[in-house]
Parts: structure tokens; sequence; C-alpha cells
């Protein structure tokens, strides 16, 4: 960062650290194919994307801020980090496992402490400790985030223990599922998926109390003024498991990668595609993850079209739009257990063999609503009666 120029640093930085993380997730795929160890690989994704975004956020602080974004420009780095501050952010203990991923800037912002201060100030206001208890005397007390994390984990923690082993996701490649009814077979897809996303919830929240309880991950205060600790939140639950849509879904599912996805790749070359290419190599190189973006751009792309020509005609009245909700609502449940089991199975033939006893249905279903979507005009917009 400090030997090559922006411009060609960050793509330096970004090849390197994908392709050392390649190289890792190449050797366990040899040593453990098809297991859940837990080994080097996934500190090494969180410290992969420490690396490529903190080269990026270099980059844009020697770059013209006219043609940044406003994200792009709130985290420009206008100094390298020394050392003692690079080593800090990549080794940090309490986010060095399972993360969650935060920006170089709000890291260094939590360390020096001016997190807390008001937005009116500025660290240069900040010369002293008698200058920070002046501009804060009362600093955000976290005891409720920390109460709401940890009856979250708890719970969650419960559910993947005790209900995960009643249906257990890695029925579905088992040949005893090939015997059950189509109606079972997809009843367990979306019971199996879903408890499976516990484990998910356990981690990361027990990663947010953690940080959170370090001081890492203050937002903030709400209308009322009370303090927001949900800076690096890793996910809504809520939000994940009522969304009407799969972006939403997306949207507040693993948020800081998402975070780190959308800087990187999408604000940049503003491709969805781009975007699910690199986190599949970024989460691996078993096929069921390439499975899973593939088709997931797919219905992605098929859902953005269905709600800029089909939902206008359902907000004519309350009923309406409600009876739309509905319907998306479960088609996303369907989609999301239909399209992420083989993120979960992995291996090809295994998702080939479930989606054989499925009938490829919902991928048929797909091209078909793609198909009579080409026959629908976009609804047009009311415009102002001339006076």
């Amino acid at each position: 960062m400090r030997f090559v120029k922006p411009g060609l640093m960050e793509k330096v930085v970004f090849i390197f650290a994908m392709g050392y993380l390649s190289m890792t997730h190449i050797y366990r795929m040899i040593y453990d194919y098809g297991g859940y160890t837990l080994d080097v690989t996934g500190p090494l994704m969180i410290s992969t994307q420490r690396l490529t975004s903190l080269a990026y956020n270099v980059a844009d602080g020697h770059a013209d801020p006219s043609a940044l974004s406003n994200n792009m420009r709130r985290l420009a780095v206008r100094r390298p980090p020394s050392l003692l501050e690079f080593f800090s952010y990549n080794f940090c203990f309490h986010n060095i496992m399972c993360g969650p991923f935060c920006f170089y800037k709000d890291y260094i912002s939590f360390i020096e402490g001016t997190n807390h201060l008001p937005q009116t100030s500025s660290q240069s206001n900040v010369n002293s400790s008698e200058d920070y208890q002046r501009l804060l005397p009362n600093p955000p007390d976290p005891t409720s985030a920390l109460l709401s994390k940890f009856f979250c984990a708890l719970v969650c923690g419960v559910m993947y223990f005790v209900a995960v082993p009643l249906y257990p996701v890695t029925a579905i490649a088992e040949p005893e599922f090939a015997g059950h009814s189509f109606w079972y077979k997809m009843f367990l897809l979306i019971v199996a998926t879903t408890l499976h996303r516990q484990v998910y919830y356990f981690a990361w929240t027990l990663s947010e109390l953690v940080n959170i309880n370090a001081g890492l991950g203050f937002n903030g205060y709400d209308s009322h003024g009370r303090p927001l600790w949900n800076l690096i939140d890793n996910m809504d639950i809520y939000l994940v498991e009522t969304a009407s849509s799969l972006k939403v879904l997306l949207d507040n599912w693993n948020k800081m990668t998402t975070k780190w996805l959308r800087y990187i790749v999408y604000e940049r070359c503003h491709s969805t595609y781009a975007v699910f290419v690199l986190s599949a190599i970024w989460h691996g190189f078993y096929v069921g993850y390439y499975i899973t973006f593939l088709f997931g751009g797919c219905f992605i792309f098929i859902a953005r079209t269905v709600r800029r020509k089909i939902r206008p005609r359902f907000q004519g009245s309350a009923n309406k739009a409600r009876f739309y909700d509905l319907l998306t609502f479960l088609a996303t449940r369907v989609a999301i257990a239909y399209l992420i089991f083989p993120f979960i199975i992995l291996e090809f033939w295994k998702t080939v063999e479930v989606y054989i006893q499925l009938y490829f249905w919902f991928h048929i279903a797909g091209v078909l609503v793609a198909l009579g979507l080409l026959a629908v005009p976009k609804p047009q917009t009311e415009r102002p009666k001339e006076q």
C-alpha cells in the first residue's frame, strides 16, 4: 500500500488476497472435501475483506472526490495506516475468527474513541482526555443491546441444537428423500433450510455481542436519543424470515459482506452478476456455491421485473396490496429454500439428483414467468392533469 501507486495498488492487493484465499479453499477441498471443519479459511475470508477494502479505501483517498460515490467518499482513507494500525485492524482479537467485518475507518474511529463523539465534534477537537470527557460526559450504555443479543443467541442456539437434528439439511441428499411425495419434499426443504440458518444466527449474534461488549458497534442515536449499536450487525433475523422479496432478504443476510461486495464491486462496475461471481469465489470452489449464485441472480432479475410490471397493478387498494405481499412472501420462502440448498450440500451430482426429484419445477416456473412478463406492458404512471 505504501510502495505501489494508488490505481494499481488496490488491484495488486485484491489479486494477492483473493489468490491466497483461493489456494486455501482448494487445499481444504483436498483434505476435507464436503466437510464443515473449522479451519483457517474462515478467518482468512474475513481478513481478505479487510485487506481488499482497506486497499480501496486508500485508493479512494487519493482519487478525485467528484468521481466517487457518497459511500466511497465516507470510507476514503487519506493516510495509509501505520504498521501498528494495520496489524490492529487485521488481527483485532474480538472479531478475527468470525467477524463481523467492518471498514477501516469505522474501526479506527472505535480505537481512537471518536465514534462516541457528537456529530458536531471532530477528531481535531480532541486534544486530551479532558476534552473527550467534556464532549462526552455520558458514554453510551450497551447493556440493552448486549442483553438483546444474548437472548437472541440463546434462542438460536437452542433451536439449532434441539430442532435441527429433527430436520437435518443433509436428509435432502439421502436416498430416503426420493421415497417421499413431492409436497413433503418441498416441506422438508423449506423447514430444513430455515432451521439450518439458526447456526449462522447463533454465530453472528454471538460475535456481534462480543464486539459490542468491546465497544465496537456504536452507530449514533435514534430520534429518541437512544444509542444504536447496529454498526456491524450482520443480519436482521426478522426481515430475513419475513422478507417478501429476494432483494430484501439478501440485503439483510450477511449484511457486512453485502456492504463489502457493494463497495468493492457494485459501486465500481454496477454489475449484479459481478457481485455474485466475486461472492462465489470468496466462498470457495464447490459447485453448489455457483449453482446458488447463478440461479439466484436470474431469479432476482425476474423478481425485479415482477415488481416493476406487476406490483403497481396491486396498489389500488389495501386488500390487493396485502394479497400481493402475501404471494411474494410465500414465493420468497419457496425460492430461498429451492435455491440455497446447493450452497449447503455443495456437491454437483447430489444437487442435480434433488432437482430431478423436484422435477426442476421452480426453474420451469421461472422461465415461464420470465416469458410471460415479456408480454406484460409496464404500467403507465399517471401524469398530473394540465391546468
